[in-house]
């Protein structure tokens, strides 16, 4: 009979909780598929009253992760702490010990992965973070396996269920603060929803995505971000009359230029839009490639069944590589010209108010057309005085430099809200 493979936990919380409960339910099935038993050894929470169930079960409950990490007993660690530290550094010390780690930490596999992955030790299993982006949708197989011999050019991405959840719930009509309320007491929004509301989650995700579709060593200071917290319900209703929803999307692009990287809200037409029709902490990233064409992946980005799901299949990658002498395979990847926020093109939707002027659509275009923005189309706003402008795609700083112009006609004029813009094919 194989050896048994001896797993640390650290973190209990709901995720933490759910994988746990899995490793005990399924465990005849998951010793099949990964080529012999695991058994979950200790458990490292900061509140060890919550994984009470589990120390009747003789599992060890201690707040202690780095004794978890130390113990003889482990081969395997699964990391669901979250934040850079001390995450990053019981990451390391599992590394340096030879261990298999599976971890769910965008932040530190966005900061620190490619330094994680050279540390690796032979014969350990490796390191495996299928959670880190997207919860139950394998992207990182997909980008990293089944699409090996492509070159990928684009991806166009939802990937924090959080803010989609957010943003379908102000459709509804909840206003802002009602709707990050509901999402926290749904279990998507974390006490602090701050790296979700600010789009430094979907920043880290989409670093991780370039890192395995595109082979860029890139960080998330690089990526031009903007959160969700100034989108209210009126944004949502002017959306709706261009019939078109507001999501936080993820773009990476490469060009001959570099690679843009951003995360905006963004207007999707709600008719053939791939990340249109997303509903609660649904996730969908978009793929485009040379020989592939168009892949789409969507499912359940958040919640803990589906991210228990992610790291649960990394745990048996990672114990059939190392009873198998071997490692997780990694994507490689090397520093990229990432180009800047103001470079990158983009096309734009813009909701101008404009009082006193009969003729406020042809000046608008006018001083937009000077600043080097081709406008698509003008229609009438939510009331009499405001305007709705979707312009061709083009630099951030040329966007910047006709609005500028527009603000110096010498009307009373505001842009109340701009926003970045997709087509309808993708």
């Amino acid at each position: 009979m194989a050896t048994e493979l001896g797993i640390a936990l650290l973190g209990a919380g709901t995720v933490g909780a759910t994988v746990a409960r899995e490793l005990e339910v399924h465990a005849n099935r998951l010793a099949a598929r990964s080529g012999g038993p695991l058994v979950l050894r200790r458990v490292a929470e900061r509140e060890p009253g919550r994984a009470r169930e589990l120390a009747a079960r003789g599992v060890t409950i201690d707040a202690d992760a780095a004794a978890a990490v130390a113990a003889a007993d482990v081969d395997i660690v699964v990391e669901l702490l979250g934040g850079l530290e001390p995450a990053g550094t019981l990451l390391d010390t599992a590394l340096q010990r030879g261990l298999g780690v599976v971890t769910a930490n965008k932040a530190v596999i966005a900061t620190a992965g490619h330094r994680l992955v050279a540390a690796v030790r032979p014969a350990s299993g490796g390191l495996a973070f299928e959670a880190a982006v997207g919860a139950a949708i394998p992207v990182l197989a997909v980008l990293r396996d089944s699409l090996r011999g492509d070159e990928v050019r684009r991806i166009t991405a939802v990937i924090n269920g959080t803010t989609n959840h957010i943003l379908g719930r102000l459709e509804a009509g909840d206003d802002f603060d009602r709707a990050v309320a509901d999402a926290q007491e749904r279990g998507y929004a974390e006490a602090n929803p701050t790296s979700d509301l600010d789009g430094h989650d979907a920043a880290q995700k989409l670093c991780i995505l370039a890192w395995f579709a595109m082979g860029a060593e890139v960080r998330p200071e690089q990526v031009e971000r903007r959160g969700i917290r100034d989108i209210d319900p009126s944004d949502v209703a002017a959306a709706a009359r261009l019939g078109s929803v507001i999501r936080l999307v993820a773009r990476a692009e490469r060009s001959e230029a570099g690679l843009a990287l951003s995360v905006q809200p963004t207007l999707v037409p709600r008719s053939g839009h791939s990340l249109s029709d997303l509903e609660g902490a649904d996730n969908a990233i978009v793929v485009e490639s040379d020989l592939a064409g168009r892949v789409v992946l969507r499912g359940r980005g958040a919640g803990a069944e589906a991210a228990a799901s992610a790291v649960l299949s990394d745990i048996v990658a990672v114990a059939r590589a190392r009873r198998a002498g071997g490692e997780v395979p990694q994507a490689p990847a090397a520093p990229a010209l990432v180009l800047d926020g103001e470079a990158a093109e983009t096309a734009a939707w813009l909701r101008v108010r404009v009082d006193g002027s009969p003729d406020a659509s042809d000046l608008v275009a006018e001083a937009l057309t000077r600043g080097g923005v081709v406008v698509e189309q003008i229609s009438p706003g939510g009331s009499d005085d405001e305007l709705a402008v979707l312009t061709s795609p083009a630099t951030r700083a040329a966007l910047d430099r006709s609005l500028t112009a527009l603000e110096g006609l010498g009307l009373p004029v505001q842009v109340v809200q701009r926003l970045d813009r997709l087509g309808a094919t993708t």
